[in-house]
């Protein structure tokens, strides 16, 4: 099961999801709908926030078609901005598995009891 597909279990657990995306709004928005995105997806065309928070893949270079794409990274954060965890894959084209999320929510949710 992929992200989209644990977006109920995730925000049973009181938490949001979002994604970011080195795309332009209007591809982003062709993917959500061919997709059925049911999360958030923000677009950061220039790769600003993807460059401010050191996420950008280091492996594609100027003049590749993925340069700009951010690593795939989940950062898990409290209520105040606070990362809390942080699950990533080396490449884009791999990403964190929905069942390791769920269960690291869940972790993070058993350390504040």
């Amino acid at each position: 099961m992929d992200l989209n597909g644990g977006v109920a279990e995730i925000e049973k657990r009181g938490y949001a999801l979002a994604g970011i995306s080195y795309e332009p709004p209007q591809v982003d928005a062709q993917f959500i709908e061919k997709r059925g995105i049911k999360y958030t997806l923000l677009s950061d065309p220039m790769s600003e926030i993807i460059d401010r928070y050191n996420l950008r893949d280091p492996q594609y270079p100027p003049g590749n078609r993925a340069y700009g794409v951010p690593r795939p990274i989940i950062f898990i954060l409290d209520r105040n901005g606070v990362i809390k965890a942080k699950l990533y894959e080396d490449t884009f084209k791999k990403r964190p598995p929905v069942g390791l999320v769920i269960e690291t929510l869940d972790k993070v949710a058993s350390a504040k009891s």
